[in-house]
C-alpha cells in the first residue's frame, strides 16, 4: 500500500532523530502526547502507582500511533498533589514499569517520565510551599529556599533519575514552566532574590541549571531529557518569548529537546493559558516556540504544545519552522487514534476534543475562585473522564463488556447529541437501528450554539457525530417524524432509547411572558434590543451575555447566587468570568428577579429594591426533563432505556456518556 499521508503530511510523518553521545534515538513521527497530571488517575494508578489498567492504557495512546508518551510524576515522594504518579524511591514497581515498556517498545513508541515539583503550588497541608523568593500564596507562606533546601531538591531529582534509569523510560521530562518550583526561579514575577540565584537570566537559571547537571551525571547517556519551559508568562513583568530563548542558550547543552508552552499558575487570569479552553486560539502558544527555534544558537529540537488538534495546521506549523516536533495532550484524550486516523488519509473521523478540560479539572470540583485568587480544592475525586470519548482514561473499562449475542431492533426516539451517540453505539455493536428526529435536522440543543465564536469546537463534533451517523450502514435515519409510543410498538423493537430532552423553565416572575427565553433568542440575535437583562447567571446565561455583547449589546445578567457560570469547570469559568469583564458585563449577585415591564426588571438584593432598564429581558435559568414525554415510552418494548436530558438535565458530557452507554449495554 502506497504511503500516501507522507505526500499530505511529509512533516508530520518524518521521522526525528536525536543523538545522545553514540546513541541514536528515532522518534517515529513528529506527533507526541503532551504530559497530563490528571491522566495519572484516569489512566490506571493505585495510591500513585501504575496498574495493568494503566499499562492497557498508555500502550492505547502509542497503538493509536503517538510517537511518545510521558507519565506525569511528582517530587517529593508521595506526591505534592493528588492525581499523579508517585515515583517513591522505597516502594518504585519496577516491574509494572517495565512491564509497560515492554508493551508500549513493541510498537517502537518512547517513553518518558515527567519530573515535577510542585513548589509553591503544591496543595499538601503538611509539606511547606518553596519558591525561589518569600512570598504569599493562596494564603499561605512560601519559604525562599536556602542552600540545604536546593540540596534537597536536588537530591530527590536525582534519586527520581535513579528510578527512571531502572523502570526502563527512555527519557525524563523536567517540567520548569506554569508556576511549579523551577519555573519560580526562571520567572522574574517570583524570583527577587539579589544574590547569585536572581537577577540576570544567567543568575536565575542556576538553580535549574545545577539540577539538570546533577540528573545527567545519573543517568549519563543512557535516558534523553526534554524541558517544558515557559516561553510566555502572559503577565506583566514575567517572562517573554525573547527572554525564554535566552533561557533555552543556557539550558540547551544539558538537555536534548525542549517544549515550548505559556501561561502560569501564579495569577488566576493567566491559568487557563496553560490548557487554553475554546475561548483561545488554536496553536496559541506556536508563536513562542516560533521565537524560540528560530534564536540563532539555538541548536535542538524546540517542540510547541497547547490546542493543537488539526492536522493540516500542525503540519503547516513544522513547514513554517515554528516547531521541531508538536506534542497533543487532550485531543489525544478525545481520540487515542488521532495519528493513526491522519495516516490513514481519516481525518474526516477524528473526533474533535471540546476544549471542556473535563479531563483535566473534573475531579477538583471544589476549588474555588476568591477574589483573583484560585483557591484549589486539597483533594480530588479521581473521577476521570473525556466529555467526547466515553472509551477514554477510565471509560477503557468499558471495552470489557462483552459483545451481544444477537442482533437487535432498536429505536431511538430524538437526534440530539444523546440520541445520536446512543445510535451509533449501538449500530457499532451490529444492531440495527431506526431513529427519529422530531425536526428537520439532527443535533437537539447543540444547534442552537452554532452561532457563538466561543463554541467552535461544539459545532465541529456535533458535525462529526452526525458523519459518523450517516455513514453507518446499520443506522436509518427519518428525520421531521414526531413519534408517537403506538408508532414504536407497531414497529415491535426489542429495544428503545428515548432521548427526547429538555424544556426551558419557566421561573414564577411576575410578568415573565414579557420575556424572551434564552434558547429562542439563538439564530434570532437582530430581534434582540440594544439594552438587555438576562435573568440568571449560570454557565449558559454568562456565555449569552459574552455572545451578545461582542454583538454590541449591553448586557447585565441577574444571578441569585453568589456565582457566575457556578457549575462550569474551573478554566472555563475563569475564561468566561475574563470575557464577561472584557465585554462590560454588569453581573448583579445574589440578587432576585422580582417583576419584569415592557422597560427592564425589578431585582431585590442586600441594597434594596431597584430597577434594571432593558429593551429585551432573556430568561436564563435552567431546563427540566421533559418527563411526561419521556415516561409515555416506558412500556413500548422489553428494553427502554432513558439518556440525556430527559433523563436528567445536564451537560454535553453526560448526554454524550449516557447515550453511548444505552447502546453499549444491549
Amino acid at each position: 500500500m502506497k504511503a500516501t499521508y507522507m505526500e499530505k503530511y511529509p512533516k508530520i510523518f518524518e521521522p526525528l532523530v536525536i543523538k545522545r553521545g553514540k546513541r541514536e534515538i528515532t522518534f517515529n513521527n513528529r506527533v507526541m502526547m503532551a504530559p497530563v497530571g490528571i491522566v495519572a488517575t484516569g489512566g490506571g494508578a493505585d495510591n500513585g502507582r501504575i496498574n495493568t489498567f494503566g499499562i492497557d492504557y498508555w500502550t492505547g495512546i502509542i497503538r493509536g500511533g503517538f510517537s511518545s508518551v510521558c507519565l506525569p510524576m511528582e517530587i517529593p515522594h508521595e506526591g505534592s498533589h493528588e492525581g499523579v504518579f508517585d515515583m517513591n524511591p522505597k516502594e518504585c514497581n519496577y516491574m509494572t514499569f517495565h512491564l509497560m515498556q515492554r508493551s508500549i517498545h513493541a510498537y517502537n513508541g518512547k517513553t518518558f517520565c515527567e519530573l515535577i515539583h510542585g513548589g509553591r503550588c503544591m496543595t499538601r497541608k503538611d509539606l511547606p510551599l518553596l519558591g525561589a523568593s518569600d512570598s504569599e500564596y493562596q494564603g499561605r507562606h512560601v519559604k525562599g529556599m536556602d542552600a540545604k533546601d536546593m540540596q534537597d531538591v536536588i537530591d530527590m531529582c536525582t534519586d527520581f533519575a535513579h528510578l527512571a534509569r531502572r523502570s526502563g523510560f527512555d527519557g525524563i521530562m523536567i517540567h520548569m514552566a506554569h508556576g511549579w518550583l523551577f519555573h519560580d526561579f526562571l520567572s522574574p514575577l517570583t524570583n527577587h532574590r539579589t544574590d547569585e540565584f536572581g537577577g540576570s537570566v544567567e543568575n536565575r537559571c542556576r538553580f535549574p541549571i545545577m539540577v539538570l547537571k546533577a540528573v545527567r551525571d545519573v543517568i549519563g547517556d543512557d535516558l534523553l531529557i526534554e524541558l517544558r519551559l515557559t516561553g510566555n508568562d502572559e503577565m506583566p513583568g514575567g517572562i517573554l518569548p525573547e527572554d525564554a530563548a535566552q533561557q533555552v542558550l543556557l539550558l540547551q547543552d544539558y538537555v536534548d529537546m525542549i517544549h515550548i508552552t505559556c501561561g502560569t499558575r501564579i495569577d488566576v487570569t493567566s491559568r487557563p493559558r496553560m490548557t487554553p479552553t475554546s475561548f483561545f486560539p488554536t496553536e496559541h502558544n506556536a508563536y513562542a516556540s516560533e521565537i524560540v527555534k528560530n534564536t540563532p544558537g539555538v541548536k535542538i529540537p524546540i517542540g510547541t504544545v497547547g490546542a493543537i488538534g488539526n492536522p493540516e495546521r500542525a503540519e503547516k506549523l513544522l513547514e513554517e519552522g515554528k516547531a521541531d516536533y508538536v506534542l497533543i495532550a487532550r485531543a489525544a484524550i478525545a481520540d487515542n487514534e488521532w495519528v493513526n486516523k491522519v495516516k490513514a488519509g481519516r481525518e474526516e473521523d477524528i473526533r474533535p476534543c471540546l476544549r471542556c478540560n473535563m479531563c483535566l479539572d473534573h475531579g477538583r470540583r471544589k476549588s474555588k475562585i476568591k477574589g483573583k485568587e484560585l483557591v484549589m480544592a486539597d483533594e480530588v475525586s479521581f473521577d476521570r473522564r473525556c466529555a467526547v470519548n466515553p472509551l477514554s482514561m477510565q471509560g477503557i473499562s468499558k471495552k470489557k463488556i462483552p459483545e451481544p449475542e444477537r442482533r437487535k431492533k432498536v429505536v431511538v426516539v430524538g437526534g440530539g447529541v444523546a440520541g445520536m451517540n446512543a445510535a451509533l453505539s449501538a449500530a457499532n455493536r451490529g444492531h440495527e437501528v431506526l431513529l427519529f428526529e422530531k425536526t428537520d435536522k439532527l443535533g437537539g440543543q447543540a444547534l442552537l450554539s452554532d452561532s457563538m465564536w466561543f463554541k467552535k469546537e461544539m459545532k465541529d463534533y456535533h458535525e462529526w457525530l452526525e458523519r459518523q451517523v450517516r455513514k453507518n450502514p446499520n443506522i436509518f435515519v427519518k428525520l421531521n417524524t414526531c413519534v408517537t409510543p403506538e408508532m414504536v410498538a407497531d414497529i415491535d423493537p426489542d429495544s428503545t432509547i428515548v432521548a427526547v430532552g429538555a424544556r426551558q423553565i419557566v421561573p414564577p416572575i411576575k410578568g415573565v411572558e414579557k420575556a424572551k427565553m434564552a434558547f429562542d433568542v439563538f439564530g434570532h440575535e437582530d430581534e434582540i434590543g440594544k439594552k438587555v437583562v438576562i435573568i440568571g447567571g449560570g454557565d449558559v446565561g454568562c456565555e449569552l451575555s459574552i455572545h451578545l455583547s461582542g454583538m454590541g449589546h449591553e448586557c447585565s445578567v441577574v444571578e441569585m447566587t453568589h456565582f457566575q457560570a457556578g457549575n462550569a469547570e474551573l478554566s472555563i469559568r475563569m475564561s468566561i468570568l475574563q470575557y464577561m469583564e472584557k465585554e462590560n458585563v454588569t453581573t448583579y449577585l445574589d440578587t432576585t428577579a422580582t417583576e419584569i415591564t415592557d422597560k427592564g426588571v425589578y431585582i431585590h438584593n442586600e441594597g434594596g429594591d431597584s430597577f434594571l432598564e432593558a429593551d429585551t429581558v432573556i430568561v436564563c435559568v435552567g431546563t427540566e426533563p421533559l418527563s411526561e414525554e419521556r415516561d409515555s415510552f416506558k412500556h413500548v418494548s422489553f428494553d427502554v432505556i432513558n439518556i440525556g436530558d430527559c433523563k436528567n438535565a445536564s451537560n454535553m458530557q453526560h448526554a454524550i456518556e449516557t447515550g453511548f452507554d444505552a447502546g453499549l449495554i444491549l
